[in-house]
């Protein structure tokens, strides 16, 4: 320790004799260890740092896989037989994120749009957390007919009700429906994302479109494993399920598997193979830095053979010698690593505002103990990276010696030997340089194309507006005596909408779309080719479908490429002949080698038994083709 300390001392002293050299290397190094922290603080809020749970290792999101959709939403059905059947897991609840009109009942104040979820009773059981104040949900509250109540998120019961106790019975309207407050949720609950409010499953356990097997409407499932259960063992116990359903259910089952990931996966998986490239990249700036600071140290330890080989031959070993120059450079990393990180606290708000706003694991980015304890680890590798070389070239006994013995002559070769070395420092140093800036360009490169990938369509300008209309005022009762949505109502209200938003001004155009590109929303449609031979049970081809206004590829400045566009009296009506535009990708793969425009589509939508036997309505035709878009966001 006191050999330790005198290096240190002397290496302080040193650096201090040398300021320009000392500021130069502290400079490199802050950049290089500040980018990694920087970076890190983000990976490690994202990817390394566990859910908020108890035993969050052994929460897991369930969902249903097909060929044409390895992760779809989960049959209602599906989820009551996987739940009656499955051995592996304490219990399978249902989850569906969904937005909401929130109002405070007798309150003045318009209704807001909140995120939420619909969730089965034994959720938060399953998440291991209990209501700050209030009550869970209980199995009663999930029943059809049941009195309909509600949980609020933390914020919402602080903003709203200025975190009242009394909060607790208090009437709000949520899509038109008065509901009871019955429980406080903590800010800590994450799942699904920027949730505020739940509300129970209860009233869509008798709809019609939820009830139905063949009906997958946009569910996903959260399951905890039982203690000492492996993962192994519960995929081998849903592949044993899904067989057994597969041969009871063949026209909505056959080839249906269940895929099973770690929650934190589901949640933020999609962003893990672009932080892995960004942290590889300020990985390479880092080497880049070590090698410049190494060469330096090396040109500086040139400049002081003389002062080395006095020492050496005062009885000085190699390894003293050597440690004498890693001491110094370890310095320099320490005093880089405190800058770099002030210079990464400085660059995190940049960082949080050009992350995805609509994953929160981005905003809970910060310097904490495990990124401290990171920059410490990186500042000592800088350090051994820096000096290493410098050390091991200089501290050599014949080297040494040479410089010595010349030290009292004139001439020698110790000025030719000293500027071979500076030839191969700046050859070294260049090299080096352009491999390691190459690899960060090259690593940047793949980073940006992953998070530039084309979605052939124009985002700029476009302004969108999520409407969720109220069933209470835009339904009506059918044949059978259901209350079901009253399509004239509805399409006479977005006509009246989209005169008035044109009306705007500076407005060029507006149109309606439903599953359009980043809405976090999925919807497939069975459809079968007209001409064609039936296909098999399970085999059915799918597709992602939106349903738009005509206007649409005009807001969204998507080049129709081959046929037309949608005109103002075509209507999605069951009724008359419908038309239909699909993109490229779908051409390709059902119409290769031939021109669509004007072939017919049968559109054969699932009920209970499967797909329909027969087309719902009269067939699809072709009338446009456009560009293959990127709908789902970036990651």
């Amino acid at each position: 320790m006191s050999t330790f300390l005198t290096d240190l001392r002397y290496a302080i002293r040193m650096l201090m004799k040398s300021p320009g050299f000392a500021v130069i290397a502290i400079i490199a190094l802050a950049l290089g260890i500040g980018a990694n922290t920087a970076i890190f603080s983000v990976v490690n809020a994202v990817l390394l740092r566990p859910l908020p749970y108890p035993e969050p290792d052994r929460l897991f999101l369930l969902r249903e896989s097909t060929s044409t959709f390895p992760s779809g939403s989960v049959s209602y059905p599906n989820y009551l037989d996987w739940r009656a059947s499955q051995r592996t897991f304490t219990d399978l609840a249902l989850v569906r994120r969904e937005p909401f009109n929130f109002a405070v009942s007798g309150g003045d104040a318009a209704p807001d749009r909140i995120n939420g979820a619909r969730v089965t009773a034994n959720y938060l059981t399953l998440l291991g957390l209990k209501p700050l104040i209030g009550r869970d949900f209980t199995e009663a509250d999930d029943q059809p007919g049941s009195a309909p109540v509600i949980l609020i998120g933390e914020n919402v019961w602080r903003t709203r009700f200025g975190g009242s106790q009394k909060v607790l019975g208090q009437q709000v309207m949520v899509d038109g429906m008065q509901r009871e407050i019955v429980g406080v949720l903590p800010e800590s609950i994450k799942f699904p994302r920027l949730s505020q409010i739940w509300v129970p499953l209860s009233e869509l356990r008798k709809d019609d479109n939820v009830i139905r097997r063949g009906n997958h409407p946009g569910f996903s499932c959260l399951g905890r494993l039982r203690p000492g259960v492996s993962l192994q063992q519960a995929n081998a116990d849903l592949d044993t399920i899904a067989a057994a359903l597969e041969k009871q259910y063949p026209d909505t089952n056959t080839t249906r598997r269940v895929e099973m990931k770690p929650l934190l996966e589901a949640a933020v998986g999609e962003y893990r193979k672009s932080l892995n490239l960004l942290l590889a990249a300020v990985g390479c700036v880092l080497l880049v830095a070590c090698a410049n600071v190494a060469n330096l140290q090396l040109a500086r330890a040139l400049a002081r053979s003389k002062e080395l080989a006095i020492r050496a031959a005062l009885g000085a070993g190699r390894w003293r010698l050597g440690a004498q120059l890693l001491t110094e450079s370890t310095v320099l990393a320490v005093c880089g690593a405190a800058a770099g990180v002030i210079l990464a606290i400085w660059s995190l708000d940049a960082i949080v505002a050009l992350a995805p706003r609509d994953i929160p694991r981005f905003g809970e980015t910060r310097i904490d103990t495990p990124a401290l304890l990171f920059t410490g680890f990186v500042a000592l590798a800088a350090g051994i990276l820096a000096g290493i070389w410098p050390a091991w070239r200089i501290s050599r006994t014949a080297a040494l010696s040479v410089v010595l013995h010349e030290a009292g002559t004139r001439g020698g070769s110790g000025g030719a030997l000293r500027q071979r070395a500076r030839s191969a420092l700046v050859v070294t140093q260049v090299a080096l340089a352009v491999v390691l800036l190459a690899a960060a360009g090259l690593t940047l490169k793949s980073f940006w194309r992953a998070q530039n990938a084309p979605i052939n369509f124009d985002p700029r300008n476009i302004l969108l507006t999520a409407i969720d209309l109220p069933k209470t005022d835009y339904d009506r009762v059918d044949d059978k005596g259901n209350t079901v949505w009253d399509m004239d109502k509805i399409r006479g209200f977005y006509n009246r909408l989209l005169e008035r938003v044109r009306a705007l001004p500076g407005v060029e155009a507006a149109a309606i779309g439903a599953n359009i590109p980043f809405d976090d929303s999925e919807w497939d449609s069975y459809f079968h080719i007209t001409g064609t031979p039936k296909a098999e049970p399970g085999k059915e081809p799918s597709a992602e479908i939106n349903i738009v206004s005509p206007d649409y590829f005009k807001v969204m400045k998507m080049p129709i490429i081959r046929g037309r566009a949608f005109g103002p009296e075509e209507t999605p009506d069951k009724d008359r002949s419908r038309s239909v535009i699909i993109d490229q990708t779908f051409a390709q793969r059902y119409f290769p080698g031939r021109d669509p425009i004007g072939l017919n589509i049968d559109d054969n939508q699932r009920n209970e038994d499967g797909p329909s036997a027969e087309p719902v309505g009269p067939p699809l035709t072709i009338v446009g083709v456009v560009a293959r878009t990127r709908n789902e966001a970036p990651g």
